[in-house]
């Protein structure tokens, strides 16, 4: 894909068009859906444009993103602040 995606401690999670020098702009899309620092970026290995994020202590959710559109998919609360994410492989 040509999307990076950055998390921080400003609880925000940036989408930035790396295939672009629009790139030096500033990001295609701020989400500010977490409530806490975001602590965990994943690309799915089966999906183009589905991530994954996880917050911190007073988040404690994993959220899925479509990066194509910017829309908040779904978000699971888990109980804990979520500090790394890993996809299935094999599913």
């Amino acid at each position: 894909g040509t999307t990076l995606a950055s998390g921080g401690n400003d609880n925000k999670l940036c989408l930035w068009d790396a295939s672009s020098s629009a790139a030096s702009f500033g990001p295609r899309y701020t989400l500010t859906d977490h409530q806490a620092a975001v602590k965990a970026v994943a690309w799915s290995p089966h999906e183009r444009n589905l991530l994954a994020t996880g917050g911190g202590t007073a988040d404690r959710c994993i959220k899925f993103w479509n990066s194509q559109t910017g829309s908040l998919l779904n978000s699971i609360d888990t109980g804990s602040q979520v500090c790394a994410l890993q996809w299935n492989p094999y599913e």
